[in-house]
């Protein structure tokens, strides 16, 4: 069992890390507008962008994984009801997968322990 939630937290780490890195080095262009277009303030976008970053490199070292995972959530919710929810299931599979992924995290690992490493 541990061994499945450690390659969950690897994956979603690495997944997190890859398009957080995206919006970091495409100097935030795209997120703001995403964000503006969304009606929210578009400073999230810089926001989101080093959440996931800096979150899904916590995630692969395994260091306030629970916490880490709690922001996952709050995006992927986001995610699922602002844009892909309404473009049906193939649209939002990603999405919905990330957000189970980060509810398994969060609530297996133990929250007094910073550091998880297996």
């Amino acid at each position: 069992m541990r061994l499945g939630l450690l390659l969950i937290r690897l994956m979603l780490g690495i997944t997190f890390t890859i398009h957080g890195s995206q919006k970091v080095f495409s100097g935030f262009k795209e997120p703001m507008e995403m964000m503006s277009g969304l009606g929210f303030p578009a400073f999230l976008g810089i926001i989101l962008g080093v959440f996931e970053f800096i979150g899904g490199i916590l995630m692969i070292i395994g260091l306030f994984s629970n916490y880490v995972a709690a922001g996952f959530i709050v995006i992927m919710l986001g995610a699922l009801f602002t844009v892909h929810l309404s473009q049906g299931y193939m649209a939002s599979e990603l999405v919905i997968l990330l957000l189970i992924m980060s509810i398994a995290v969060m609530v297996s690992y133990n929250w007094k322990k910073l550091l998880e490493i297996y």
